[in-house]
């Protein structure tokens, strides 16, 4: 498809609607209609939509019956039940249905400290769901012949060093030890895709992305990339000064990113800037993501039968079917073929996309905390484990399947009582089971006590004690922390972030993002002489130089 095509695409959303269910803290955001004459902003219309970067998702008419309506309803307010259990400050998600974005709002808030609502177009990144575009750029040259999924990797890349390893391996995850044995999801081998698509294409990976997918589809709130605005000039030079400033102005909007430190402290982290690739980078909103799930469900990238390549669970050596398709999970569940992704990026951001082609139905879910990926281990291919999931499919898919109303259980009772809750609500399931409720609570559950027993305890100290440790300490060549007193506060100043050291005895300190152990080690005289710094298995040395 040449840039420019103009496509007739469907979207609809919900106006009007009786939201008066919805739990409070909530955000709805009426995607701005768009229509081509005026009357048809009150029916549902099927409406020419051209694809660039001006042009919103086009929307209008209240089409939904009573019953729907009140589906929603309670979806929003169970949604908003998991957000506040898990923590998240802010998330966006989406639905659309046969080709349709039916619903589309925001909960909670995209920047807590400034009180900025999220909506259904906040940008965030989105983590690994960046793999179905890598993987798109991918079979595009595969249908050109510029790539054979049997082609060794070392073809493409020189990380690379024989030829046991080839393209398919790595798209499916099965790379590592004896290739094709086995399954192991790792994202850092995934990306070496990009050299592939880079060589094959003969352009940046970025360049292609934009040029191939995102102008083509018109977004206005997706960026190939957060790291954009290191070097604009070069950004312009590469992508063109307009489509360079559009995305520039995405990165403006991009949701702040939290994280829950033990019990109950929401703190605001994070990330460093960083390129993009087949297996991460890029940012983007709910209904930017509509229209990606639309545009694949309407081979608008791929032909029909490479999207179902992709959407195929790959075959062990052995003849056994793993988790994994080309660039995207591939499960069976109650009959259903879920086509998924998630999108983790711990402390900060996390994703989830959940596709049911026999039901025409797609989950879109975004977040500024890493709870909606973090709880569920999602990497070993189950998304069944995901209490989002489960909440999406009981009420889209199983209510019609068991023709009946499927409450929500409490997620809030210990294991004992919910075992009780769930043999009550079962009963008036007509055979529904709360299996994958009662996976998703323990997943939960596990995580937040996690959360709390992994906590560091603060103590008192006289703020006297902190003026032996400021001063500046060299860990390298090329690298000097400065630790000040500030208003009484130990703090580690970085060149665009200020890091709190909180006491847990006079001399050891630690830090809550990212969570590192500081050890202030004296000499026999009583003076700091470095400075131990403790991440997991890790330990550096930063000696005291002034």
């Amino acid at each position: 498809m040449k840039k420019g095509t103009v496509v007739t695409i469907e979207v609809i959303a919900v106006v009007g609607l009786a939201f008066g269910l919805l739990a409070i803290g909530s955000r709805r955001t009426m995607l701005k209609a768009q229509a081509q004459s005026p009357s048809n902003q009150n029916s549902s219309v099927q409406q020419e939509v051209q694809f660039d970067q001006k042009q919103k998702i086009a929307v209008s008419g209240s089409f939904l019956s009573v019953a729907e309506k009140d589906r929603i309803n309670r979806f929003a307010r169970q949604l908003e039940n998991l957000r506040r259990l898990l923590k998240i400050p802010g998330m966006s998600v989406g639905i659309v249905k046969d080709q349709q974005l039916i619903w589309a709002e925001g909960f909670g808030f995209s920047d807590k400290e400034k009180g900025v609502a999220a909506t259904a177009d906040t940008p965030y990144e989105i983590a690994s769901i960046t793999k179905t575009f890598g993987a798109t750029l991918l079979m595009q040259l595969v249908e050109q012949g510029k790539v054979s999924l049997d082609d060794p990797n070392s073809k493409f890349s020189s990380n690379y060093k024989d030829d046991r390893v080839n393209v398919r391996h790595v798209l499916t995850h099965t790379s590592e030890g004896t290739p094709g044995d086995r399954y192991e999801y790792n994202g850092n081998l995934f990306d070496n895709l990009t050299d592939v698509v880079m060589k094959a294409s003969g352009k940046r990976y970025r360049v292609l992305l934009s040029q191939n997918i995102l102008e083509k589809l018109g977004t206005s709130g997706t960026s190939p990339g957060n790291d954009l605005d290191d070097n604009p000039a070069n950004m312009s030079e590469m992508l063109g000064v307009h489509t360079a400033r559009d995305y520039l102005g995405v990165l403006k909007r991009l949701a702040k990113p939290y994280k829950l430190y033990g019990a109950e402290e929401i703190l605001l982290t994070y990330d460093s800037n960083h390129g993009i690739g087949t297996a991460n980078g890029m940012v983007s909103t709910v209904t930017d993501l509509a229209r990606w799930d639309i545009a694949i469900d309407r081979n608008l990238f791929l032909k029909k039968e490479t999207q179902e390549q992709m959407w195929t669970s790959a075959m062990s050596n052995s003849g056994q079917t793993l988790p994994y398709g080309l660039g995207w999970f591939v499960q069976p569940y109650q009959g259903l073929k879920l086509v998924w992704h998630y999108g983790n990026l711990p402390d900060l951001y996390s994703a989830l996309l959940l596709k049911i082609p026999g039901k025409r139905i797609t989950l879109i879910l975004l977040a500024n905390s890493d709870a909606l990926s973090s709880p569920f281990t999602l990497g070993k291919g189950d998304v069944v484990r995901s209490a989002f999931a489960c909440l999406f499919m009981r009420l889209f898919v199983f209510e019609d399947v068991y023709e009946a109303t499927l409450p929500e259980p409490n997620w809030m009772l210990s294991e004992k009582s919910l075992a009780a809750e769930i043999a009550r609500l079962e009963k008036q399931g007509k055979g529904y089971k709360y299996d994958c409720e009662v996976a998703a609570q323990s997943a939960m559950r596990g995580w937040l006590d996690e959360r709390r027993a992994t906590a560091r305890k603060q103590v008192k100290l006289d703020l006297k004690v902190y003026d032996a440790y400021v001063g500046e300490y060299q860990l390298d060549s090329d690298t000097i922390w400065t630790i000040v007193n500030e208003r009484g506060k130990l703090i580690r100043q970085g060149k665009a972030y200020k890091m709190e050291l909180f006491p847990e005895s006079e001399t050891e300190f630690f830090s809550k993002f990212p969570e590192r152990q500081y050890i202030f080690v004296k000499d026999s005289n009583g003076r700091v002489i470095y400075l131990k710094v403790r991440q997991g298995d890790e330990e550096r040395v930063a000696k005291k130089i002034k």
